[in-house]
């Protein structure tokens, strides 16, 4: 009977995996960032180095806080699959194992075995996009999340030896992912420790498998890149001045997209139990907003936190409808409360989905930026450069001031005036961030520091649109002596467009007037 009681349980985990990819398959998005780690990783296969221009004296700047995702993605360009395209694979399969990963730690840490009622954190996930968006994007973010996610799980199970095997390779991956397995862990020995304390030795088998894989890395960035932090740490270390704003507008924007409200009447049957979920939950979210937070739509920054909380929830549903039921003694599944408040986000997500396709350009809510947004950038800026790649020479160097599609499809080295993947952040000998800038974008190079390496286009300072800009339009941007350079990649088809057809009209870069850079210049000037 228990043996046919398990095998059934696992039904609901089918539907909801089918659930997950359908859900998933409505965000089907590469944006900009993802790119970056794209173009390492190609450089690295063919070119041997992990840098982002190949360039001589070498370049090295480590623009990329993904290590481990980076060489997976390089491991896949070597047999055959490109990146942008291997990517999306890998992190809807995370998706699916994070679904799993989180209801199995739920599971160890009630110490009962799988019922019906163990799917509900899972169920309860398909229905958030704060979850569900992060399978598509092409970033790191759910593969990082699944091995978090592992290690909590290990640790619940007292296997503390993978547990800091897959500590250490979350901490490769994204190093931030840290900062809520620690605090589980931490607190799973404050409240379990008593009763199954591993003892030192365990202790500090598991702390040498997490800790030594990442300080070999460390020595190892320092030896390569002549740095002990990412170049990216530069950057964005300036977010710390926007705790009150966006890192305020953050975390209330996740707490309102998982449906955090559902915690409130379930707050009577919290436990010093739940504590191993609620303290990390609430870590991460903190780390969030003391980072500043992010411009993006869906809390990439918070999707450990958002399965937690999932976690959690479906934990102290469990735990009421065992008391309703033994108080007054109803045989009402109260679980069906996690499929009604599944229902509640789904229609939620719903809406959200609706009003994110319905801006394909622009902010959501005048602050976020949507999956349809995102997508639509990185499309064009492949398709411009494409064109690139096939009209401009090798050696032509572009600014920009986003570092990843463009450069990955023209190839071209760049200067990024962002500083995220350039050296220019170790050669000024004081970041002046702005307070009123996005966060990642609040430091800009000096004009200066931009004409080191003479861009032959400044496309930083470009523009879009379906007319070409007025000549004199260009004379306020960087001063006179520049005319616009208006690339014209025409119309590709794009099943991703209303009408099936991508068509950008221009894309202009500002070029120092009188060179020639590829077709622009000399006689016929365009």
């Amino acid at each position: 009977m228990a043996r046919a009681i398990h095998k059934s349980a696992w039904l609901p985990g089918v539907v909801i995996a089918a659930l997950a990819v359908i859900h998933m398959r409505a965000w089907v998005f590469v944006c900009d960032d993802a790119y970056i780690s794209f173009r390492y990783a190609r450089n690295l296969v063919e070119h041997g180095a992990l840098v982002f221009n190949v360039v001589e004296p070498p370049e090295l700047v480590e623009g990329y806080t993904n290590f481990l995702w980076v060489v997976v993605l390089a491991i896949g360009a070597w047999l055959g699959a490109a990146p942008e395209r291997l990517a999306p694979w890998l992190t809807q399969g995370a998706t699916l194992a994070g679904l799993w990963l989180v209801c199995l730690n739920v599971v160890r840490l009630r110490g009962c075995g799988w019922t019906l009622a163990s799917w509900a954190p899972a169920l309860l996930l398909v229905a958030t996009p704060e979850f569900m968006v992060w399978g598509h994007g092409g970033l790191e973010t759910q593969f990082a999340a699944m091995l978090g996610l592992g290690a909590m799980a290990a640790t619940a199970g007292r296997r503390w030896r993978t547990a800091g095997v897959l500590t250490a390779l979350a901490g490769l991956t994204r190093l931030d992912t840290l900062v809520p397995v620690g605090l589980f862990v931490a607190t799973w020995l404050i409240v379990h420790g008593r009763k199954d304390w591993p003892g030192w030795r365990v202790l500090l088998q598991a702390g040498a498998l997490a800790a030594g894989p990442l300080v070999i890395h460390m020595l190892w960035r320092h030896a390569y890149y002549g740095a002990w932090w990412p170049n990216t740490w530069l950057i964005k270390q300036a977010g710390v001045s926007l705790r009150g704003t966006w890192g305020v507008w953050y975390a209330l924007s996740w707490a309102r997209g998982v449906g955090a409200w559902a915690l409130v009447p379930l707050l009577p049957w919290v436990r010093a139990r739940h504590a191993v979920l609620l303290v990390p939950l609430l870590g991460t979210v903190v780390y969030a907003w003391a980072v500043g937070g992010d411009f993006m739509a869906y809390s990439r920054f918070l999707v450990i936190a958002t399965a937690l909380q999932a976690g959690v929830l479906g934990w102290l549903i469990v735990d009421a409808g065992t008391w309703v039921r033994a108080r007054w003694r109803v045989r009402a599944p109260i679980e069906l409360l996690a499929v009604v408040l599944a229902g509640v986000l789904g229609w939620q997500a719903r809406v959200r989905w609706e009003e994110d396709r319905a801006k394909p350009t622009g902010w959501l809510a005048g602050r976020w930026e949507g999956v349809t947004a995102m997508d639509r950038f990185a499309r064009e800026r492949v398709h411009v450069g494409d064109w690139m790649r096939e009209n401009l020479p090798e050696g032509t160097w572009v600014t920009v001031g986003a570092a990843g599609a463009l450069p990955y499809a023209s190839g071209l080295n760049v200067v990024d005036v962002y500083g995220l993947v350039d050296p220019w952040p170790r050669r000024v000998s004081e970041l002046r961030p702005s307070a009123k800038g996005r966060p990642g974008h609040q430091v800009s190079a000096p004009l200066a520091e931009i004409r080191v390496r003479d861009p032959d286009l400044f496309c930083h300072l470009g523009y879009v649109g379906k007319r070409r800009p007025a000549a004199a339009s260009a004379r306020g941007k960087l001063g006179p002596g520049y005319v616009w350079a208006c690339v014209e990649p025409g119309a590709v088809a794009d099943a991703r467009e209303p009408d099936g057809v991508l068509d950008l009209g221009f894309y202009c870069c500002l070029r120092p007037e009188g060179r020639v850079v590829g077709p622009f210049g000399g006689h016929g000037e365009r």
